[in-house]
């Protein structure tokens, strides 16, 4: 019963991420027929300013309300002032900043678009605590239609304003349709209404919470935009489409699949925090399926990226398909382990996520420092390298909260990695020994794909029946 629930809540919230996907497949090209690389660059210089204001004005609250019963509704009330009280002021202040923007980067038509943009912070501060409301009731079904909803609204939006000489106003015209919608069906949808009522002693454990999870998406974002200016400064702009092309691909398993299960994860592992032998099966049960199927996928997507890559984005990407066979073990190992952070949240230990992130964001910009110099294939296998040698101690962080040895959650990973290995050096002495065209290659590398996990499957059948005995 829990299983087919999960699945289909993570499903609705995947839907989301898909539909942008292919609306960025579709889409896309109609709008760059009729917008200039200008457009786009302009509305990509403003966004960071702009993404940034939202990180400070969620300041982690929303998922640390999760956590909080909605009966305390002095403190969901209290929440709710501060965030759009937060918000209210990085908007102010994005908006008197918008000059410094213009004097930073050169371009004079940078000031009314990043002042038009902040509205996008305020619409979010509006709608973190109800939307946090809707989570932790997991109505993911009604976040998924307000998600599709404002996406679609956007897109017609820009699509729209694009064709009638908006140029790239169409694009921040979207920005503001897609937000003000989400706004509008999150309050419609969400059983929230504020008190009159603002005492911060209500909300200390929420404020510690949040600021630890703030920490960690200020590390994240500025690590993020460093890997970018050091590229670009170094090795160019065409080494940075080339790598950002490359993790554009190694994020979608977290986009489409992981992101979406942590998402219906989390409120529920908030309800049973106290168990701990339950948490301990859950983070096991679902450790084991991703891997199942997560390596497998990967690994015959990196093992055929020549083809993947010439055919989705056409030949002169072929680059991005090296460093992505490269990449692909970190990106597989974090697809599946990034359920150990969700239970770091759960139990409240926003402070070892808080550690865990400063400390690898250390060593990657140590490394991304001092390796960039030798080439892009040289900082993707140093990234590769430090995912699976920092792994082990971003999981004894979570593990020994849980009970669980390392050595029986290495056990669940190891035999699927061990198929995948297997599958992919199958695929590449067939390769080799037979000459096929490009789909016949995706041909086989979908077959063995299949292969992998059916394998996989069946031989972890009996281990997966004993841990998933949770039932809701």
């Amino acid at each position: 019963m829990l299983l087919r629930r999960l699945v289909a809540d993570a499903a609705s919230v995947s839907s989301v991420n898909v539909l942008r996907l292919l609306a960025q497949v579709f889409v896309v090209p109609v709008l760059a027929r009729v917008l200039s690389p200008t457009d786009y660059g302009l509305v990509g210089m403003s966004m960071p300013f702009i993404t940034l204001g939202m990180i400070l004005a969620d300041a982690g609250v929303g998922m640390s309300l999760i956590r909080t019963p909605a009966s305390q509704r002095r403190a969901w009330s209290t929440c709710f002032w501060l965030v759009v009280a937060l918000g209210t002021a990085i908007t102010a202040l994005l908006a008197c900043v918008a000059p410094l923007a213009v004097l930073l980067l050169g371009e004079p038509r940078l000031r009314p678009m990043v002042m038009t943009l902040a509205c996008v912070v305020l619409a979010q501060a509006l709608a973190t605590v109800p939307g946090a409301m809707l989570q932790q009731q997991c109505r993911f079904k009604a976040i998924a239609i307000i998600e599709i909803t404002a996406v679609l609204l956007g897109i017609a939006t820009a699509v729209v304003m694009a064709f009638r000489g908006a140029a790239a106003w169409a694009l921040i015209g979207q920005q503001l349709a897609y937000v003000g919608v989400k706004l509008v069906l999150t309050w419609l949808c969400a059983p929230f209404w504020p008190l009159w009522t603002c005492d911060v002693r209500e909300v200390k454990e929420q404020l510690v919470f949040g600021g630890h999870l703030l920490g960690v998406n200020l590390v994240s974002f500025f690590t993020r935009s460093l890997d970018n200016l050091v590229i670009g400064t170094v090795l160019g702009a065409a080494a940075v489409g080339v790598y950002s092309m490359t993790f554009q691909f190694a994020r979608l398993p977290m986009m489409i699949v992981t992101g979406p299960l942590i998402s219906v994860l989390y409120p529920r592992l908030i309800e049973i925090q106290a168990d701990i032998d339950t948490l301990r099966r859950i983070l096991l049960s679902g450790s084991r399926v991703l891997a199942i199927f997560m390596f497998p996928v990967i690994g015959l997507v990196a093992a055929s990226h020549s083809p993947v890559f010439s055919l989705l984005l056409s030949d002169k990407w072929s680059m991005s398909g090296r460093l992505f066979l490269l990449v692909a073990p970190a990106c597989a190992l974090q697809a599946v382990t990034a359920l150990c952070g969700t239970v770091r949240m759960a139990l409240g230990r926003t402070d070892i996520q808080l550690k865990v992130t400063v400390e690898f964001g250390i060593l990657w910009l140590t490394a991304l420092l001092t390796g960039v110099t030798f080439g892009l294939e040289w900082l993707t296998l140093a990234y590769t390298a430090l995912v699976l040698i920092y792994g082990p101690r971003s999981l004894m962080l979570v593990l020994p909260l849980i009970d669980c040895p390392l050595r029986t959650y290495l056990r669940i990973l190891a035999a699927p990695a061990l198929v995948t290995l297997i599958c992919v050096s199958a695929f590449a002495v067939f390769n080799h020994l037979v000459s096929l065209s490009p789909w016949g290659q995706l041909c086989v590398a979908a077959v063995l794909a299949a292969l992998a996990i059916v394998v996989n499957a069946l031989a972890q059948t009996p281990l997966f029946a004993r841990s998933s005995e949770y039932r809701m």
